[in-house]
């Protein structure tokens, strides 16, 4: 049994590494089963849902926010210290930034298809 707990992940979008601290998050999206009920519980109905990855960047004199909004079409990986990652294809910018000065950085939300869980095979 591994010890290691997921601690720190980085945000990955088209090869290039987001400054992000400790608290991004990733929803991988997939298939949500809502009950349906009639006289008693009938079964459950399907729906896809869609990823959603939230990120804190750091501002230093490289960031804009005008090109991390423009993104799509990106190739956005969630990796994780633990060694698993998370990789949406065709994902995009979902809102405009949210940049808050007493942190120093900018929330950015991405969103794209159900992500795809990369086994390292170990």
């Amino acid at each position: 049994m591994a010890d290691k707990i997921l601690g720190f992940a980085e945000v990955i979008v088209d090869g290039v590494v987001l400054l992000s601290g400790d608290d991004s998050t990733i929803d991988v999206g997939g298939i949500k089963r809502t009950p349906v009920v009639g006289n008693s519980v009938l079964g459950y109905r399907e729906e896809t849902m869609f990823s959603v990855v939230e990120v804190n960047v750091a501002i230093d004199a490289d960031y804009s926010a005008a090109n991390i909004g423009a993104i799509t079409g990106a190739t956005i990986q969630f990796s994780a210290d633990t060694g698993q990652v998370w990789s949406i294809a065709n994902g995009w910018s979902a809102d405009p930034a949210k940049i808050t000065q007493k942190d120093g950085k900018a929330k950015h939300t991405f969103n794209g298809p159900p992500a795809t869980e990369i086994l390292s095979g170990a």
